[in-house]
């Protein structure tokens, strides 16, 4: 099926408005130099657009809502597994995850790159941080559910665990924060998770007998 000339013009509208943002942050970015750059006059815009969050948010959205209901669905499957008593604790799995992770983001690097380096002032400034809060939410419910099965010998405070995850994600994204190369993040992933993996294992330690 061919494209629409309306469809047209707006991926050329977004490949601008992408170009305008990470040159110059959303705060600085202009709806009017965004219209220079696609060839059109700033009212024009406003017929796909009805302003410049809106056209932010048309530009990372896609990549960042897959981003989150895939660790919504990873989340879900942790615990689903947990109910019949098998545990995600082999290395190569968490290896894979988060390779799949950085795949996405080397697929969508501009985008992660203007949600952490260049979204302040805009409704998505806060998506890192919602993602961060929607993992420990989630491994919260894991380990309170490790716990009534009895398979951890402690719990771990709240405040802990939201100190621990937030870590964790500030050392996988420092991929993007420091722009490295897909060669380089590779080499960094298959050091860090490993490292994250112990760490988490001595913390969560099990219990020998489940109940």
């Amino acid at each position: 099926m061919s494209t629409s000339k309306a469809e047209l013009t707006e991926q050329r509208l977004l490949a601008c408005a992408k170009a305008e943002f990470m040159e110059k942050g959303y705060a600085a970015a202009n709806l009017r130099f965004i219209a220079q750059r696609a060839g059109m006059t700033t009212g024009a815009i406003y017929r796909y657009f009805s302003n410049k969050d809106i056209l932010f948010e048309a530009v990372v959205g896609p990549a960042a809502n897959h981003i989150q209901s895939k660790l919504e669905e990873i989340a879900g499957r942790q615990l689903e597994l947990l109910t019949t008593k098998e545990f995600i604790t082999d290395l190569t799995t968490s290896e894979t995850v988060a390779h799949q992770f950085v795949d996405y983001i080397y697929e969508n690097f501009d985008v992660f790159d203007l949600l952490l380096n260049h979204s302040a002032g805009s409704s998505m400034e806060g998506f890192i941080n919602s993602l961060i809060e929607l993992d420990i939410t989630s491994t919260q419910a894991y380990i309170d559910k490790m716990l009534q099965l009895g398979l951890l010998k402690n719990s771990l405070p709240v405040r802990v665990i939201a100190l621990l995850v937030k870590q964790n994600y500030k050392q996988l994204l420092e991929i993007v924060t420091s722009k490295m190369t897909r060669a380089e993040a590779n080499e960094y992933i298959n050091l860090l998770v490993p490292f994250l993996c112990a760490g988490w294992r001595t913390i969560l330690e099990r219990t020998d007998t489940p109940r």
